[in-house]
């Protein structure tokens, strides 16, 4: 790596060559995750002094630009280059409408027909049920209003939700293997954080979870998109990369995978973990979705254990944003870890969100809930892929559950002026590139089949 400074060393100080360094930094020049020249090879190479040098790099590493790793050398921190712009870029995909798309999701009104939202519509909540339980919950445990919980999380609540895995995924599980977080974007955050470091290739799905990649941007990681089949990633592309570099991990949906609505045949998720144990890959499983399926065949978990499968869940989809009550599971010693992460950047979930999960765990209200939510999601499904063939619509994956389908349609190569006439009309859609490993074009939309009315949305979409 040639860096920005004049060959002429005995003029440059401390701090010119530290400037020099900290503007490539900032104007990519130099890129987040990347390894500095060693302090004797960058002395050698510009005719620096060995101290002018170790001052440049000592004033980088307090400005927070870069850090040393013992053994191993200087590298430029993953939020160097200005990530929070950077990561809105590949966001957007360099298409401001899409990113204002995004926004609207959240910010449009009752009257708005959000197709392209990640949620249940509000009136398939029985808010009766869960205000009864806060009140309950509030009366019983009053100090959980104002004080911090257990930073592993509220043991009852592990010990319900030990449980409730078992139920779902047949794995016996002790509490210390369960951490609660907030939702389930603080646990790929925290997984990252203590698994990914800066210039590690990690893999995801492709379309996938927007949040994921700019997580791993934000850390310095370099994502690599697996195209998602209607039965699981490609597996003749996964094991060509993996042949090819080491790769970190995988973060990988396994039911009603987001945005397509696929899930993982066995077939395909034991030939995951076949390639997993060939090339030492960690399986990041986000199963958010996955208590909307009654299907656990294919859960990596389930068919590994906790060897090589790091598994992230979220009551938040099913139940209540609000709550904003995730958890993960992993070996005890990986839970202690990130637990003492989890205490450094956040504390506790709130005590009182924890001990009304665990209510609704224990009495089999959220059992009743879910039964409840899948058969209207089937039904959803069944009337959202109908129509939408009816009106010329390819349908990526035919779903019997979930919220999601993956269409697009023949006549529409660029959705631009599609995306604005559903403005108009008062629909809200989310387009593919928002789901894009690498922000490009997409002809495709995620539909939430949960809000869709047929008769409004019928004048837009029959073309």
């Amino acid at each position: 790596m040639e860096l920005p400074l004049e060959k002429t060393g005995q003029t440059l100080g401390i701090e010119q060559v530290a400037e020099a360094i900290r503007t490539a930094i900032l104007n990519g020049g130099i890129r987040p995750g990347q390894r500095l020249p060693s302090i004797r090879k960058l002395s050698a190479s510009h005719g620096l002094s060995f101290h002018t040098v170790v001052g440049a790099y000592e004033r980088l590493e307090v400005s927070g630009l870069i850090s040393a790793r013992p053994g191993r050398g200087f590298f430029v921190e993953a939020t160097a280059a200005k990530p929070a712009a950077t990561a809105l870029h590949s966001l957007a995909g360099n298409d401001q409408s899409s990113l204002s798309a995004f926004w609207r999701l959240f910010h449009g009104n009752a009257a708005s027909m959000k197709l392209g939202c990640g949620w249940l519509p509000s009136s398939w909540r029985d808010t009766q049920t869960l205000a009864r339980v806060i009140r309950r919950t509030a009366n019983f445990a009053h100090s959980t209003l104002v004080e911090y919980g257990d930073p592993s999380g509220h043991l009852p609540l592990r010990q319900h939700l030990s449980e409730h895995l078992e139920k779902r995924l047949g794995l016996a599980l002790d509490p210390n293997q369960i951490l609660t977080t907030l939702g389930a974007t603080q646990a790929l955050d925290l997984v990252i954080r203590k698994i990914i470091e800066p210039g590690d290739c990690v893999l995801v799905d492709d379309p996938c979870n927007s949040n994921l990649v700019q997580l791993l941007a934000l850390r310095g990681a370099e994502v690599v998109g697996i195209a998602r089949l209607p039965d699981g990633p490609d597996i003749e592309r996964l094991e060509a990369v993996l042949a090819t570099r080491p790769v970190r991990a995988f973060f990988i949906n396994s039911q009603l995978h987001n945005p397509t609505g696929s899930s993982l045949s066995p077939q395909n998720a034991f030939q995951v973990l076949q390639l997993a144990y060939r090339y030492d890959v960690t399986l990041v499983e986000d199963d958010v979705y996955g208590d909307f399926s009654g299907d656990r065949n294919a859960s990596l978990v389930t068919l590994d254990g906790l060897r090589k499968v790091i598994y992230i869940s979220s009551f938040s989809k099913t139940l209540s944003a609000s709550l904003r009550v995730g958890y993960l599971i992993g070996s005890p010693d990986l839970v202690a870890s990130l637990a003492d992460l989890k205490l450094l950047t956040s504390v506790a979930v709130p005590s009182f969100c924890e001990r009304f999960l665990s209510a609704i765990l224990a009495d089999g209200t959220y059992e009743r809930h879910l039964g409840l939510v899948q058969r209207k999601l089937q039904t959803s499904q069944a009337i959202a892929q109908a129509a939408f063939q009816s009106w010329g619509w390819e349908i990526f994956h035919a779903a019997k559950g979930g919220m999601f389908i993956w269409i697009r349609h023949p006549r529409l190569s660029d959705l631009d002026a599609f995306l604005e006439r559903a403005l108009q009309c008062g629909i809200l859609l989310a387009p593919g590139n928002l789901f894009s490993a690498d922000g490009r074009k997409s002809p495709w939309l995620r539909i939430n089949v949960a809000h869709l009315d047929v008769e409004q949305a019928e004048p837009l979409f029959r073309l």
